[in-house]
């Protein structure tokens, strides 16, 4: 077996195999909704911001904020949802649904599938996978109520909705471990400890969720425009987003870390989103699942390719 797929597999295959894990779970009693529920709503809140904050905490500052890979996420998004924006409006005829595929298309979940799978790749650059994160969540969030309020049939407050994401306790945490990392600041040992703990609780419970929570009825309906959303998330928007991390000149590890968190699949937090604007949460849902199926899948094919093209590097584990 090449080195290139030995490798896809020692990154995508744990994660795949807690979602499926997930899914098992939920058909056996072993997790319901309420379990996924809560579980969801504790790593949103506690954990996951433990987890960013522990990573850039810990980590130098100059190496964690990489201004270059934070550039190829923002332009690359941009650039994408101003082609779909295009593609949508000759293919999609109800206005309301394009909102909502077009961020489907971009909103990768990178706090969860995309982290997981950079850290598994390349755990030595963690803090710097964590801080590209939380710029991305930011930036995929102000366009999701641009876009959702733009083709949507009632707008809704703006304002509001931003207001709501500067509380968000990702951003909160993010801006909070940068200051203390930037002016060197030192938390209590046993403050340190703790949110160790909460950030090793993170990510399993993160994947095991994400797979109870998938609703496979879901994607019965709404073919058409699901097929375009997939298209769009698991191949052209990762293009988009390499393409401009090639022209930025990113070094092979960057270049894996855009690729891994661009081609997750799409996060659910789009469902959110399209329900509180009333941009046809069905639809949102749909895309939510059918691209945790088909992307994660189509994210290990295309690793092996661009490894052996040298695109992206290798994980930095030993490859058995």
């Amino acid at each position: 077996m090449s080195s290139a797929l030995m490798t896809a597999l020692i990154v995508v295959a744990p994660v795949m195999c807690l979602i499926i894990a997930g899914v098992l779970f939920k058909r056996v009693g072993l997790m319901n909704d309420a379990f996924v529920e809560g579980g969801s709503k504790l790593i949103y809140n506690v954990s996951l911001p433990a987890l960013l904050f522990n990573a850039i905490y810990t980590a130098d500052f100059a190496t964690a904020a990489n201004p270059d890979l934070i550039m190829a996420s923002v332009v690359g998004t941009l650039v994408f949802v101003i082609i779909a924006m295009g593609l949508v409006h000759i293919m999609i005829p109800e206005r309301t649904d394009r909102g909502v595929i077009i961020q489907g298309a971009y909103r990768s979940n990178i706090g969860i599938v995309g982290l997981a799978l950079s850290a598994n790749a390349y755990p030595d650059f963690f803090a710097t996978a964590s801080v590209f994160m939380a710029c991305t969540t930011l930036v995929y969030n102000l366009l999701a109520v641009i876009l959702l309020n733009f083709y949507s049939d009632k707008h809704h407050s703006i304002k509001d909705n931003i207001l709501a994401l500067l509380k968000n306790p990702i951003i909160i945490s993010i801006v909070l471990a940068l200051l203390a990392s930037y002016f060197h600041l030192r938390l209590p040992r046993i403050a340190e400890v703790s949110l160790a703990y909460f950030a090793q609780l993170t990510l399993p419970l993160a994947l095991l969720c994400t797979g109870a929570s998938l609703q496979f009825f879901a994607m019965r309906k709404a073919i058409g425009s699901m097929i375009i959303a997939n298209v769009g998330k698991c191949m052209l928007y990762p293009a988009v987003i390499l393409s401009i991390g090639y022209y930025l000149q990113l070094d092979s590890v960057q270049m894996g870390i855009v690729f891994l968190m661009s081609a997750s699949p799409t996060a659910a937090a789009s469902y959110i989103m399209a329900k509180k604007t009333n941009s046809n949460p069905v639809l949102a849902a749909n895309i939510v699942v059918s691209t945790t199926v088909v992307a994660i899948p189509i994210m290990m094919l295309a690793m092996v390719i661009l490894i052996q093209y040298g695109i992206i590097a290798p994980a930095s584990l030993p490859i058995p």
